[in-house]
């Protein structure tokens, strides 16, 4: 086991794409999903079945999509063995015994965690934003590969994705953030000034990429500009990742026909029905959708 903090692991972090879920539309999505989903529940009882201890760890920018991932993955499995860990703001005790604290939020044997965000925040927003020292910041860049292959070798699955967003997706989230009625509460003056450190933050996003994407935990990286796409590409790594009974390819993107899908002249966002659209006006709504919560 090699602790050097500048030694590089094995595995790059790599994109991870499905062409058919590239660019897609809101009416293909739902069915898409829908077939993931139930996917998901195979996996679920898989899981079960052999006791596997899951966690995937989902990273990314503010606004990039993290929890309504979080939300499409566990969303229609049984609540008894699948949870998501969103961990809000830490307090003192947390701050000094971070490991120790993600040790204590781990899946028992049968159960799926899913992190919005996780552990890493001490490696990319902390810093940014003053809320770690920098010697917290290079205590945790020190020990998380070998902590990370401790949890593997007691038997952890560990799948890593980052969604990336943009910044001109992220301003746009930001300011339909601001002015929803609904979600204004998800906007906060620190978004705005994590969004005013871009550069700084994309340092230390690239130094977390070089210095712990390793062979037994790499990262996936899953463009978010499009969260329909992201949603569906996310489900599709976790799949992807386990050979479990009565797996359907068809999940694997194959495409549907357009006359197979509904004839959607309807719209959610922002908790408003738009009904009885034309395409016209359904294609435009469509934009924001792409970009909602």
């Amino acid at each position: 086991m090699n602790n050097n903090l500048y030694s590089i692991p094995s595995t790059a972090p790599q994109q991870y794409f499905v062409d058919n879920f590239i660019d897609i539309k809101y009416q293909r999505y739902r069915q898409e999903r829908r077939r993931l989903q139930l996917e998901l529940l195979k996996l679920q009882e898989y899981i079960a079945s052999e006791n596997l201890r899951v966690v995937v760890v989902l990273e990314g920018r503010d606004a990039a999509g993290k929890g309504s991932t979080a939300r499409n993955i566990v969303n229609h499995l049984n609540p008894r063995t699948a949870r998501v860990v969103h961990l809000g703001i830490p307090n003192q005790s947390q701050m000094r015994n971070w490991f120790r604290v993600h040790e204590e939020l781990m899946p028992d044997p049968g159960e799926l965690v899913v992190f919005d965000r996780s552990w890493y925040s001490r490696a990319m927003v902390q810093p940014v934003m003053g809320y770690c020292t920098m010697n917290q910041y290079k205590y945790f860049i020190r020990r998380v590969n070998s902590w990370e292959e401790e949890l593997v070798n007691n038997g952890i699955k560990l799948i890593k994705i980052y969604l990336s967003v943009s910044q001109e997706s992220q301003l746009l989230r930001f300011n339909l953030r601001e002015t929803s009625d609904l979600k204004y509460w998800k906007f906060s003056g620190n978004d705005r000034a994590a969004s005013e450190k871009w550069h700084l933050y994309t340092y230390f996003k690239e130094r977390m990429f070089a210095i712990t994407s390793t062979d037994y935990a790499p990262w996936n990286i899953i463009n978010s500009d499009n969260k329909l796409s992201a949603h569906l590409s996310s489900i599709h790594l976790v799949l992807d990742k386990f050979d479990y009974p009565k797996k359907d390819q068809i999940y694997l993107g194959e495409v549907t026909r357009v006359d197979e899908l509904d004839k959607m002249g309807s719209i959610e966002i922002d908790g408003v029905w738009f009904n009885g659209l034309t395409q016209q006006q359904f294609n435009i709504l469509e934009r924001l959708k792409i970009h909602a919560d």
